[in-house]
């Protein structure tokens, strides 16, 4: 029975089917073929939607290409960058260094201009050092005006040094060298010594003795027999004024060390290579006059010798010394004079000091000098008051106090007076050593020294004079000081032991 219901069933389903599929077959065809459309269309939009995708992929593919490319074209960039910044970086270091470099080249060509410079300058001057013939003027005055001894030798010398200035005038040092060896070889010469026999003259006598040669001179000579003195007769040559710059001749008043020391050197020429000849040639006239005719003077020679020296200068300078030495023995002596009260005078004063005006005005009768005076004048009238008696001690200070320092000026005067002359003297002095310059030149240091020690001769006599004279005012200054003490302290004392008193 089951099965018989499930067949009806399917009996009934089928023909419900086939019912169906006939009402419904056009619709269906239609419908099919637009669901063969729809398929169709479908499909053509999936290959569209293919294509799309496949163009995307392309496309994406592309970009990434591309960016993949513009990443690589900008790191190449960046790359040629950091190496154009490098580049233009050594270039800029590379034009620094070319511009250091051409300045160095042109402070270089500059140094060398001045260089070049310098040294056709310092050719110039090496050159100009080249003495000329006239060096040896010198040295052929030497042998003019010496002795004629050795002359070929030493003009051999000369002349050998001439004829290398004129075939050497581009080595200076040559003939320097040149120049200085022939003042050596004339040097040494100077420092020969020789001793010979001859007949002396001294005055109007003849006698034999030895003649020394020191170079080129003949320095001294002594005779052999002794004079009355046990002197052998002597002579040096020196220095004497002439007419034309200085002369030499012989001096035979010498004194009697200096012919001992003459003795003394012709004995000792023989056995030493060395002696101590007591001559210089050198000397300046006057120096030379000293030493011929030194005698042996007195104090009182070398003061006039001094005072001689100064000048007339020296005569005001010696006044107001004289004259401020009379003004302080007068001064002083009034000094003591007005400082002397006597022992009447210190009575007083000690009975001031008791109270005792009567004993005071007693013993002020009796005393003396200015401090008595002081007491007299109070205490010898009946002043009214103490401003009476006051005016009485300024009347009496007014009048004796510039007497008491009368004179002071004038010794302190002399004394300001006397280095300011010694000045004057001085530079009138030296105005004519210049004089002497002038005329003689320099060449000889011992007659400007004299000159110089000549002309401060009146210095040091305004200051011989300006010191004790400043002392001496100093000393009165002090005594005239401590009398108007001793007179204001009696003044104040007899005031107040009057007046005090009665109060």
């Amino acid at each position: 029975m089951m099965k018989c219901e499930m067949r009806n069933v399917k009996w009934g389903m089928g023909a419900f089917v086939l019912l169906a599929s006939l009402l419904f077959a056009p619709a269906v065809h239609a419908q099919q073929n637009s669901d063969i459309d729809a398929v169709k269309k479908r499909a053509e939009l999936n290959s569209a939607k293919a294509d799309l995708e496949e163009a995307r992929k392309k496309r994406d593919m592309a970009v990434a290409a591309r960016w993949k490319d513009r990443e690589t074209a900008n790191q190449e960039r960046e790359l040629f960058n950091e190496k154009y910044q490098e580049s233009k970086e050594k270039v800029d270091a590379l034009m620094s260094e070319r511009a250091r470099l051409f300045e160095d080249v042109r402070v270089a060509r500059e140094d060398l201009a001045q260089v070049k410079l310098q040294a056709e300058k310092a050719r110039a001057e090496f050159l100009s050092l080249a003495v000329g013939p006239e060096r040896l003027e010198t040295l052929s005055k030497f042998q003019e005006q010496g002795v004629p001894f050795k002359m070929a030798e030493r003009v051999e010398v000369q002349n050998k040094v001439k004829k290398e200035m004129s075939l050497y005038r581009d080595d200076p040092l040559r003939i320097a060298k040149g120049v200085l060896d022939a003042a050596r070889a004339e040097l040494a010469f100077t420092r020969e010594s020789s001793v010979e026999k001859a007949e002396l003259v001294f005055g109007t006598a003849v006698a034999q003795g030895g003649r020394m040669r020191l170079g080129g001179l003949y320095a001294m000579q002594m005779a052999n027999a002794v004079d009355i003195n046990g002197l052998h007769p002597a002579a040096l040559m020196l220095p004497v004024a002439g007419e034309k710059k200085r002369v030499y001749s012989w001096q035979e008043n010498l004194t009697p060390d200096t012919k001992k020391d003459i003795a003394k050197v012709f004995t000792n020429v023989a056995d030493s290579a060395y002696v101590m000849v007591p001559v210089d040639v050198l000397l300046s006239t006057e120096l030379s006059s000293e030493l011929a005719h030194h005698t042996e003077t007195t104090w009182k020679d070398e003061f006039k010798q001094f005072f001689k020296d100064g000048g007339i200068l020296m005569y005001p300078i010696a006044t107001l010394f004289v004259l401020g030495l009379l003004i302080f023995l007068i001064k002083f002596i009034w000094l003591l004079v007005a400082s002397f009260g006597g022992l009447s005078t210190r009575r007083a004063l000690k009975a001031l000091e008791k109270g005792d005006v009567e004993t005071a005005r007693a013993q002020s009768a009796k005393s003396l000098g200015k401090v008595g005076k002081v007491l007299r004048t109070v205490l010898s009238k009946p002043y009214p008051g103490r401003e009476s008696a006051e005016k009485a001690l300024e009347e009496l200070f007014s009048a004796e106090v510039p007497k008491i320092e009368s004179g002071l000026t004038w010794v302190s005067v002399f004394a300001s007076t006397a280095p300011l002359l010694g000045l004057l003297g001085t530079v009138m002095g030296m105005i004519e050593l210049f004089d002497v310059i002038t005329m003689h030149g320099t060449s000889d240091p011992k007659l400007l020294a004299g000159g110089i020690s000549v002309a401060l001769v009146t210095t040091e006599a305004g200051l011989i004079v300006a010191i004790p004279l400043q002392l001496l005012h100093t000393f009165l200054v002090n005594r005239c000081d401590a009398l108007r003490s001793r007179m204001e302290k009696a003044g104040l004392a007899v005031l107040n032991a009057l007046w005090i008193k009665e109060k």
